[in-house]
């Protein structure tokens, strides 16, 4: 396999293989080799590869209706994608669409800015986020993200608004365990508002499971009422990114109503539209969008905007996902999983913690169990976990540098919503052997 020669690539040392057909959970290269795919391409795949249906719809929608520039016309999708989505979400109002994650985080931040400056509070602009997030490439996501490898090339261009420490518990930051913790990492919040001056401070967003930046980290109970309690205090909108753990991911329709609370903003994409097609959106209270409809402009477009495609793709996987009963199918298969990862945490001596919700569970590595020592950075544990397991007929979603940004190696599984026990036995042979192999 080599590589186009006209292509820059994400990494280009690194020769990938070459895919030519998805079915199921399983992809196939050009020589025919077959890989288990654990990670829903970048956790992503909430419906299974080479669904006849949901190329129909592609097709049905493009021979239909391809285009429709949002600023100059309306299409009658994006208004049955809008209803859908408000039946899947009954917690918001309205919905924005877009083509990704990166995008849904910038324009809930966009949109939280302009809800202040429509509403005579123009000053109130600044964002604050978590260090070990991460919410997208683009460079206002990278600057309320806080993963310092992704963020160190572009430093000098991104805006710091502040961030707090993560609610990561198995590596607590205030070196605190649950038997003596007070939430200092919820607490955080107020501290840096207070800094920052609440007349300045617009939003504070955060994943309430962290995908990649912490490997599938979920908020320890209690941590979201602290911060929907402070965000009320001192006028602050909450912004929760579910562009990974969202969509049913973490067994839910919305991962944060697992937390008991109600978010003022929040973003949409990757197992919203299933892999089929680039889609995002953003969800929102109806007191969030009002001063801004009032105004009568929302000044974010982009070419595909509320896009006929992507809607019509939203609108046919959030209908799958309800009546094929696939969230029952995340909680079950999710706990088998979570059960065999745990079981084999036991009986391996690198693995120092498994977490997660749904099908989204972390595996995180260390060199020694007892004190949590991760491996060395050099030994770049995560890149060869991953090139082993191509050899293996595996593909791993890797996670490198979680503690700090600087050290620490996991693994993220989110395989699709239709894996299967079977499939997941599979995963853990194949991880297992995967494992021995590398370490």
């Amino acid at each position: 396999m080599t590589k186009n020669s006209h292509v820059l690539y994400f990494d280009n040392h690194y020769v990938a293989p070459v895919m030519v057909r998805g079915e199921g959970p399983y992809l196939y290269d050009e020589d025919g080799k077959r890989y288990l795919e654990t990670c829903g391409g970048s956790i992503s795949n909430s419906l299974a590869y080479g669904r006849e249906d949901m190329a129909q719809v592609i097709g049905d929608q493009a021979r239909q209706l391809s285009f429709a520039y949002n600023a100059h016309m309306d299409s009658a999708v994006q208004h049955e994608a809008a209803d859908a989505m408000a039946e899947a979400f009954p917690a918001l109002d309205r919905f924005f669409f877009c083509s990704g994650g990166s995008e849904a985080t910038e324009i809930a931040t966009k949109l939280a800015r302009l809800h202040f400056y429509h509403s005579g509070k123009p000053e109130k602009n600044k964002i604050i986020g978590r260090w070990m997030s991460y919410h997208g490439y683009t460079e206002g996501a990278l600057a309320y993200g806080g993963h310092p490898s992704r963020r160190k090339e572009f430093t000098e261009i991104l805006r710091e608004d502040g961030h707090i420490p993560p609610a990561y518990c198995y590596r607590c930051w205030y070196g605190k365990n649950c038997d003596i913790c007070s939430m200092e990492c919820a607490w955080a919040l107020e501290e840096e508002i207070l800094k920052a001056d609440p007349d300045n401070v617009a939003a504070f967003i955060a994943e309430p499971v962290v995908g990649t930046a912490l490997s599938g980290v979920p908020a320890p109970d209690g941590y979201f009422r602290i911060i929907r309690d402070i965000c009320d205090k001192y006028n602050v909108l909450m912004i929760v990114d579910e562009v990974m753990c969202g969509t049913g991911r973490t067994g839910t329709m919305s991962c944060i109503e697992q937390y008991g609370v109600e978010p003022d903003i929040i973003a949409l994409a990757k197992s919203l539209g299933g892999s089929y097609f680039p889609v995002g959106a953003v969800g929102m209270k109806e007191h969030v969008a009002g001063p801004i409809m009032d105004d009568g402009i929302f000044p974010v477009l982009h070419t595909w905007t509320g896009s006929p495609m992507a809607c019509a793709v939203i609108k046919k996987t959030l209908d799958t996902i309800k009546s094929e009963k696939l969230l029952d199918n995340v909680n079950k298969v999710g706990k088998y999983l979570m059960e065999q990862l745990l079981a084999l945490k036991e009986r391996n001596p690198y693995i120092g913690d498994v977490r997660g919700k749904g099908m989204m569970i972390g595996l995180e590595f260390v060199k020694d169990k007892s004190s949590g020592e991760p491996f060395p950075p050099k030994m770049r544990l995560g890149e060869k976990l991953y090139q082993q397991g191509i050899e293996n007929g595996l593909i791993l979603m890797e996670c490198m540098g979680i503690d700090h940004g600087r050290q620490g190696d996991a693994l993220l599984f989110g395989p699709c919503f239709e894996f299967t026990e079977t499939h997941v036995d599979e995963l853990i042979r194949l991880l297992d052997k995967t494992i021995s192999e590398v370490i």
